[in-house]
């Protein structure tokens, strides 16, 4: 039973509320009301409980015995209780959900209100402190202008973008330029295209200051190639888009460095044709990877040939030794089984039965030595048959390397010529780009 839990719960989130929230007021009042109702009557069958369980403990073991019925009885009206107060703290808990969702609805009131302390107070009532309680808790603070413990509570919340734009923007109300510009780099690298990362690349140039350049020394750089980025993701959709978020990331760069926009472009058509070449070479290198992978797993496969082949040629010679292991044993068994039968003969007082039973151990220890004298060949076959199958595997699987070798050698490539071809696809693009720069 959880009635503990809720009576916490509920001690931590009933109160007092001024007359501002009336209407809220009623409504928790007379939630509070039945759940205290709902738990003196689950008082009741607790305590009922508890004395039936003790009587029942009587029962057990030698006591109980002859006290069936009694027992039945006293089960019965266990579980009619112990059904009763499941209800029951089913109800409170419920009860309990809907004030909790009350303290939360007082605390959204008090925050549109304007009365952030108390709406902070309420809503650290809220047992569920989830991300919308504390995006909520976040806000109160940010329009108090407690900027830090804002931002101690969006740091609690789930990493997103938009959780670090509001980051951004607590330091930046704060008056950190130096944070404000760290946590917009922080949504902007790497660049995806999502709504927050645009606000983001709004803002990191409407928050420059001076001595920006001494706190980010490669803050042009930075913000140059996220917007090749976003030109590279935009070619897709808008040439007019790219080519205009392409001369964004020229133009900053023009800022920073002084240089023509032609000698920038050609700077960045350079750095993308490096990336191209460095792929190629990492192909290159990697291709002679693959061969030398494969010979490994051809190695490896003619290895286990050899070992099953070893195996194999073993367990021939074990083979003759197991069968006449068998057939030892057999024998011995037809021994013993003739010497009960002798036993059991020469006594007075052995049943019919006992003596059929001596001789049918006879017929079948016989039995089984003939078996094994003339079906040899089948026991050593049956010795031999899974050191035979290991062998035709080993083989199976040599054979089904040497027919996958393209195959192998390009899963092992793939991802590297999945780079070239990329690589090569973006330089294209980065040269079409150069060609609008004047």
């Amino acid at each position: 039973m959880n009635k503990n839990i809720i009576r916490t719960a509920l001690a931590i989130s009933l109160f007092a509320i001024n007359a501002g929230n009336a209407a809220t007021t009623s409504d928790v009042n007379a939630l509070e009301k039945e759940f205290i109702a709902v738990e003196n009557q689950l008082i009741i069958p607790e305590l009922r409980l508890d004395d039936l369980q003790k009587e029942r403990s009587q029962y057990d073991g030698f006591s109980g015995w002859f006290k069936g019925s009694t027992k039945k009885a006293l089960d019965a009206e266990i579980e009619k209780n112990e059904a009763e107060a499941k209800k029951l703290g089913d109800t409170l808990t419920n009860l309990n959900k809907e004030i909790q969702a009350k303290v939360y609805d007082v605390a959204l009131s008090y925050e549109k209100n304007g009365n952030y302390d108390k709406a902070i107070e309420f809503y650290m009532k809220v047992t569920n402190q989830n991300d919308n309680v504390k995006e909520r808790i976040a806000a109160c603070f940010k329009s108090k202008k407690d900027f830090m413990s804002a931002i101690k509570w969006l740091m609690l919340m789930k990493r997103t973008d938009s959780v670090l734009l509001e980051v951004a923007d607590c330091y930046y109300c704060a008056g950190n330029k130096k944070e404000t510009i760290n946590w917009l780099f922080e949504i902007l690298e790497p660049f995806d295209g999502n709504s927050s990362e645009v606000q983001a690349l709004k803002l990191i140039e409407a928050r420059k200051y001076s001595g920006l350049k001494s706190d980010f020394p490669e803050f042009y750089q930075r913000l140059s190639n996220v917007y090749l980025k976003k030109a590279l993701k935009e070619s897709s959709s808008s040439t007019a888009k790219a080519n205009a978020s392409y001369k964004k990331a020229v133009d900053l760069l023009v800022e920073d460095t002084g240089k023509s926009a032609t000698e920038v472009s050609l700077t960045i058509v350079s750095d993308y044709q490096t990336n191209y070449t460095t792929a190629l070479e990492i192909l290159r290198r990697q291709t002679d990877a693959a061969e030398r992978n494969y010979k490994d797993k051809l190695h490896d496969a003619e290895d286990e040939i050899h070992d099953a082949r070893r195996r194999l040629e073993r367990a021939r010679g074990e083979a003759d030794r197991h069968y006449q292991q068998q057939l030892k044993t057999a024998q011995d068994n037809i021994r013993k089984a003739e010497e009960r039968l002798r036993t059991v003969e020469s006594n007075p007082n052995a049943t019919p039965a006992e003596k059929t039973s001596a001789r049918n151990k006879v017929a079948d220890a016989r039995k089984n030595l003939d078996r094994l004298t003339h079906d040899r060949n089948k026991v050593i076959m049956d010795y031999m048959r899974p050191y035979e199958r290991r062998m035709r595997e080993a083989i199976e699987e040599k054979e089904k390397i040497e027919r996958n070798k393209d195959e192998i050698i390009n899963d092992y490539i793939a991802p590297y010529k999945k780079d070239v071809a990329e690589t090569k696809r973006l330089l294209a693009l980065i040269k079409d780009f150069h060609k609008t720069i004047q």
